[in-house]
C-alpha cells in the first residue's frame, strides 16, 4: 500500500510593508499608496496605515501545480495610470502584468525581458507601454493588441531610467510617443526615434554607471545622476537640426553618496521642482528657476563683479558662465529619515506645500510634508527655513528588523513574533496586529500557560516577562545570563522554565507570585516572578535546548558539534549524540520521546533513537545552515528550515521528503507549528510571516518526485531555446539595435502543441471529408460502390463543429501575448496546414467579420519565418493558396476601409449641420459697426449653447 501525507499549502503572507519594488503614489485616491509585498501588490491607506487591498496572481505555493523548486518572481517595479485606474507591474523574472485595480484581476501578461525589470512607463493615453530590464533591453508593448511592438538594444547593461518626449509640449497625445531618452548603468544616455525605430544620439552621461534620470517636457530640462555626488543638466531641443541633447553643467549636491531617483514635479511655469533621492538616508528638494529669475541673478551678478574692479569682461563671462547652473537649480530643503531611502515619490503637491512619498529598507512606509512659504521664489531663500514634516506613517503591520523567533499560543489563535526591539502579537485569523511592545534585541520567546503572557530571552543575556492585556513589562531579570540566551523552553506543566545560554550554563526557573507594596501607599499588589531554582554548567556554549513531553529528557546542543541527552528530573548525563561536522543549531523530540531530530550548519538533519542514542538516518536536507526543525504533534513527521530559503516536510520513519515549499526569498529564520497541527508559520529575512495550512488533498512521494524531474525538464528545456537563435528577424529592422519580441515560455510552447494537435485532426477530418465526397460522385456514376461515411474525430463530435470552425476556435483561445511565440514552435508541414485554414477562413464573411486582425496576423508572421521556405518550394498549391488569400483579404480590407470611410464623412456632415443649425459666432457689436459698414445689418443670435 502506497502511503498517502495530507498536503500543506501556502494559504497567507503577511509582516511586509514595503519590499524591493519603489512605491506609488494614486492622486486619484487621496491617500492611498502602492507597494510591493514581494510577490503582492499591496494597497496602503496612508493615514490610516491599513492594508485596504491585496493583489496576487498565481498557483499557491504546496498545491499539486505549484512549482516546487523556485519561489514565485517578486514584483521589482510598479507604475500607475491615473486616466484607465491600470497598474503594470514588473517581476523579477522579466515578466509585466497589467492589473486592473477597480477589479483587483490581472488584464495581461506580457514576457520578452530574459530578467529583472528595473522600470515601466507608460504613454499619455495608456495604450503603450515602455519597460526596460537588467538584460539592457527595452521593450515597447501594446495593450491594445497585447503584444511587443518592438525591441531596443543599444544599451550594454542594466536600464535605469526612460523618458518619452516630443517636439512640442502642447502635442496631442498621438504626437508624444515620437521620441524615446533612455539612461542605462553604462553610463550612456541615448535618444530614441520611435517612428523610425532607430538611435538618433548617443552621448556619454558620466564616466561610471548612471544611476537615474528624469525630464521635465515643459522645461526641456533633463538631469542625470552618476556614482559620484553631481547631478548632470542638459537641455533638450528636439527641433534642433544639430545635437538635440545639449549639456550644461554640473550641479554639486549635499550628500556625497550617489543619486539613486530623480524625479521632477510641474506645478506651474514658475513652480517647477524635483527631488533627488540619495543611497543615503536622505531626499533633496530643488527648484527649477524660470529664464526671469536666472537673467536678474546674471544682471545682479555682472553689477557686483562689475562694482569691484578687478576683472575683466572676459573673467565676469566665464564666472557668470560657471555659475549659470547654481543660478537655475535652487536648493529648498533636505529631509532625512531614520532608514536608507529604498524609493521615493512626489505626493499631492500645491504651490502651498509639497508632499513626499518614501518607502524605507528597514520595512515602512513614510509621508512627509514640506511647507512652502510665499517667499519660496525668490532667490535669497535658504533651505534653513523649511523643514519636513514627516505626516503619516506605515509601520504597525511589520517588524522594522529580521523576526528571530516566534511562539504560537495554546489555542493556536495568536501568534507572538520577536526582533531587535519589537515584540508583536498577531491574530492569526485575521493577520492583524494587535499589540507592539517595546523589548530587547529578542533571540527566543515562548507564551505561558493562559496564553496571557510572554518570556522572551535577548541577546544581552536579560530575561523579560509581558502581560499582553496591559503591553506591560511585567518581570525582568537583567543578566539572568552572562551572554546570549539562545534557547528556552517550558515543561509541560508550565511551571518550570528552562534557558540555555552562550555562558555554558543552563538555569532553571520557577514562577512564584509576590506580593509589592505600592510605593507611596500601604496597599499592595500580586506580581508573578522568576526565581532562579538550579543550574547545570556545561564545557561549551548551549545553542539550544528542548525538552521531552513527558518531562523525562532534557536534550542540549553545544558549541562542539554534540547534542547531549540528560534526565530531566536529576540531570544525570544519559547520552551523547555526536556526527554533525558543525554545530547543531536546532533539536527537537518527537511525541513519543522515541525520536530526536538535530539540524545542523553542516546542511544535514540526522534522526536519532533516544533508547540507544544510535542514528537512524542522516540527510542531506538543505543547501544552507538548516535554521529550525520540528516535529508534528503526535506524528514522527517534522518540518525543516534553512539559510537557502526552503521549507520542507519530512517524514521521520521513511526518512524522504514529502513536500518542498518555496515561497521565501531569503534565509527562514523562525518556525512554529500549532499545537494541533493543522498549519505551520515561518518567518524569514524577507520580512515575511507565510502560514501553511494543512489541506484534505492527499501528497504522494513517487508524484513529487516526477513532478520535480519534470520540472527540471522544462527548466533546461526553455534555456536551451533562449540560447538557441530560433527568433526570425523583422526585414525592416536591419540594424542590430532592433528587433522582435519573443520569448518562449511553458504556457506558448503549451499553446503550440495544442493548436498542432487541432490542426492535425482538423486536416484528417477535411481530408476523409474529401475522400468521402469523391467516392460518393463516383457511385453516382456507376463506378464503385456505396461509400461508408467516415466517423468523425470524438472532439469535433463532442462539440458539433466543422474541422474549420474547430481549429479556429483553438487559434482564438490562444493568448494574444502569446501567439507568435505558440506559431513558432509549428514546423514548416503544420504551418502549411495552418496556410489551407487560413484560405477557409477568408472564403467565410463570418470568420472575418470581428478576426480580420487575427486573420492578417497569423499570415504575416508566417511568411515572416517561413519566408525562405516559402520562396524555394516548389508546390505550385501553396503559393497560389497564398496568392488566394491575399486577394480575399485585400478586398475585405478594402470594403472596411470603404465603410469607415464612408460613416466619418457622413458624421463630419452631421456634425456640420449641426453647427449650422444650432450654433452662432458672437461678434461684438463695437467691433462690427468701426470695421464693417454703418448700413451692415447685425446678427441675430437665435440660440446660443
Amino acid at each position: 500500500m502506497v502511503k498517502s501525507y495530507s498536503r500543506y499549502e501556502h494559504s497567507a503572507s503577511f509582516g511586509v510593508i514595503s519590499s524591493s519594488s519603489n512605491v506609488v503614489y494614486m492622486p486619484q485616491q487621496s491617500g492611498r499608496a502602492l507597494s510591493s509585498g514581494l510577490e503582492d501588490i499591496l494597497l496602503w491607506n496612508i493615514k490610516t496605515g491599513e492594508l485596504v487591498q491585496k493583489l496576487r496572481d498565481g498557483v499557491d505555493v504546496g498545491a499539486s501545480n505549484s512549482k516546487t523548486l523556485t519561489a514565485p518572481a517578486i514584483v521589482t517595479y510598479l507604475q500607475y495610470h491615473e486616466q484607465t485606474n491600470i497598474a503594470a507591474a514588473g517581476y523579477s523574472d522579466g515578466s509585466i502584468k497589467i492589473w486592473d485595480l477597480s477589479s483587483s484581476s490581472v488584464l495581461i501578461v506580457f514576457t520578452g525581458h530574459k530578467s529583472a525589470i528595473t522600470h515601466l512607463m507608460f504613454d499619455n493615453s495608456g495604450t503603450r507601454l515602455c519597460s526596460g530590464s537588467k538584460d539592457s533591453n527595452i521593450i515597447m508593448w501594446d495593450l491594445v493588441g497585447e503584444v511587443g511592438l518592438f525591441k531596443l538594444k543599444g544599451h550594454k547593461d542594466q536600464i535605469t531610467g526612460f523618458s518619452f518626449a516630443s517636439d512640442n509640449n502642447n502635442a496631442d497625445i498621438d504626437e508624444m510617443e515620437e521620441w524615446l531618452i533612455s539612461t542605462s548603468k553604462d553610463g550612456l544616455i541615448k535618444l530614441w526615434d520611435l517612428k523610425s525605430k532607430i538611435c538618433v544620439e548617443t552621448h556619454v552621461a558620466h564616466s561610471g554607471e548612471c544611476w537615474s534620470f528624469d525630464y521635465d517636457p515643459k522645461s526641456q530640462v533633463l538631469i542625470t545622476s552618476g556614482m559620484e555626488n553631481q547631478l548632470k543638466v542638459w537641455f533638450v531641443n528636439l527641433e534642433s537640426e544639430d545635437s538635440k541633447l545639449i549639456e550644461k553643467g554640473i550641479y554639486l549636491k549635499q550628500s556625497n553618496s550617489r543619486a539613486t531617483n530623480i524625479e521632477f514635479k510641474y506645478l506651474s511655469s514658475k513652480l517647477i521642482f524635483f527631488m533627488c533621492q540619495n543611497s543615503d538616508k536622505t531626499i533633496e528638494l530643488f527648484r527649477i528657476r524660470t529664464s526671469e529669475e536666472v537673467d536678474k541673478a546674471i544682471s545682479r551678478k555682472i553689477k557686483k563683479l562689475s562694482e569691484k574692479g578687478n576683472y575683466t569682461e572676459e573673467e565676469i563671462n566665464e564666472q557668470i558662465e560657471s555659475g549659470k547652473i547654481n543660478m537655475l537649480i535652487h536648493p529648498i530643503t533636505v529631509i532625512r529619515s531614520l532608514a536608507k531611502i529604498k524609493s521615493s515619490t512626489w505626493g499631492s503637491c500645491t504651490s502651498k506645500g509639497l508632499e513626499i512619498l518614501i518607502s524605507a529598507n528597514n520595512n515602512s512606509i513614510e509621508y512627509y510634508h514640506v511647507n512652502l512659504p510665499a517667499q519660496v521664489r525668490k532667490i535669497s531663500i535658504t533651505n534653513n527655513e523649511i523643514q519636513p514634516v514627516k505626516k503619516h506613517a506605515v509601520d504597525l503591520l511589520g517588524h522594522r528588523t529580521d523576526i528571530r523567533s516566534m511562539a504560537i499560543s495554546h489555542d493556536d489563535k495568536l501568534l507572538a513574533t520577536a526582533s531587535n526591539g519589537e515584540l508583536k502579537i498577531w491574530n492569526i485569523k485575521t493577520k492583524n496586529c494587535l499589540r507592539t511592545i517595546t523589548c530587547g534585541y529578542s533571540i527566543c520567546c515562548q507564551f505561558l500557560p493562559g496564553d496571557g503572557l510572554v518570556v522572551i530571552g535577548t541577546r544581552s543575556g536579560d530575561l523579560q516577562l509581558f502581560d499582553l492585556a496591559s503591553s506591560e513589562l511585567v518581570s525582568e531579570i537583567t543578566e539572568a545570563h552572562d551572554s546570549a540566551i539562545w534557547s528556552l523552553d517550558l515543561t509541560e506543566d508550565g511551571k518550570t522554565l528552562v534557558t540555555g545560554s552562550a555562558d555554558k550554563s543552563i538555569k532553571f526557573w520557577n514562577f512564584k507570585v509576590e506580593e509589592e507594596t505600592v510605593p507611596g501607599s500601604n496597599s499592595t499588589f500580586r506580581k508573578l516572578k522568576m526565581v532562579h531554582s538550579k543550574t547545570l554548567e556545561l564545557d561549551e556554549d548551549i545553542l539550544s535546548i528542548k525538552i521531552s513531553r513527558d518531562n523525562k529528557y532534557l536534550a542540549v546542543s553545544l558549541l562542539d558539534n554534540t547534542v547531549k541527552v540528560f534526565h530531566f528530573a536529576t540531570l544525570k548525563f544519559y547520552l551523547s549524540l555526536y556526527g554533525h561536522k558543525l554545530p547543531v543549531l536546532s533539536i527537537d523530540i518527537s511525541f513519543d520521546s522515541k525520536l530526536i531530530v538535530t539540524s545542523s550548519a553542516d546542511k544535514n538533519i540526522k534522526i536519532w533513537g533516544l533508547d540507544f542514542g544510535d542514528c537512524h538516518k542522516s540527510i542531506f536536507a538543505h543547501q544552507d545552515s538548516i535554521m529550525n526543525v520540528k516535529f508534528l504533534p503526535e506524528s514522527h513527521n517534522f518540518f525543516s528550515t534553512s539559510k537557502d530559503g526552503m521549507v520542507k516536510y519530512w517524514d521521520g520513519d521513511k526518512f524522504e521528503c514529502i513536500q518542498k515549499l518555496a515561497a521565501h526569498q531569503s534565509e527562514v529564520w523562525a518556525l512554529v507549528i500549532a499545537y494541533s497541527g493543522e498549519f505551520v508559520i515561518t518567518a524569514s529575512h524577507d520580512h515575511s510571516i507565510r502560514i501553511w495550512e494543512e489541506t484534505s488533498d492527499q501528497v504522494f512521494i513517487e508524484e513529487e518526485k516526477e513532478k520535480e524531474i519534470e520540472e527540471l525538464y522544462e527548466q533546461t528545456l526553455l534555456e536551451s531555446l533562449e540560447n538557441d537563435d530560433i527568433v526570425p528577424r523583422n526585414s525592416e529592422d536591419d540594424n542590430d539595435e532592433v528587433e522582435g519580441v519573443n520569448k518562449q515560455t511553458i504556457e506558448s510552447l503549451k499553446d503550440g502543441e495544442k493548436l498542432m494537435e487541432a490542426l492535425d485532426i482538423g486536416i484528417e477530418d477535411i481530408e476523409k471529408q474529401q475522400d468521402y465526397e469523391s467516392k460518393l460522385n463516383g457511385h453516382k456514376n456507376g463506378l464503385n460502390d456505396v461509400p461508408i461515411k467516415p466517423d468523425r474525430h470524438i472532439m469535433l463530435l463532442a462539440k458539433n463543429v466543422s474541422a474549420q470552425e474547430y481549429v479556429f476556435q483553438v487559434t482564438k483561445n490562444i493568448k494574444a501575448s502569446h501567439l507568435e511565440d505558440a506559431i513558432l514552435v509549428l514546423p514548416f508541414s503544420y504551418s502549411v496546414k495552418l496556410l489551407k485554414f487560413l484560405d477557409y477562413w477568408t472564403s467565410e464573411k463570418k470568420y472575418l467579420l470581428n478576426n480580420l486582425s487575427l486573420v492578417c496576423r497569423l499570415l504575416f508572421f508566417i511568411i515572416r519565418i517561413h519566408h525562405k521556405e516559402l520562396i524555394s518550394t516548389k508546390d505550385s498549391a501553396i503559393k497560389r493558396r497564398l496568392t488566394d488569400v491575399k486577394d480575399k483579404l485585400r478586398n475585405e480590407m478594402k470594403s472596411i476601409n470603404d465603410d469607415l470611410g464612408y460613416n466619418i464623412q457622413g458624421l463630419k456632415f452631421i456634425k456640420t449641420q449641426w453647427a449650422l443649425k444650432h450654433s452662432k459666432e458672437f461678434v461684438d457689436e463695437y467691433k462690427q459697426t468701426s470695421t464693417e459698414d454703418k448700413f451692415s445689418k447685425k446678427r441675430v443670435f437665435e440660440k446660443v449653447i
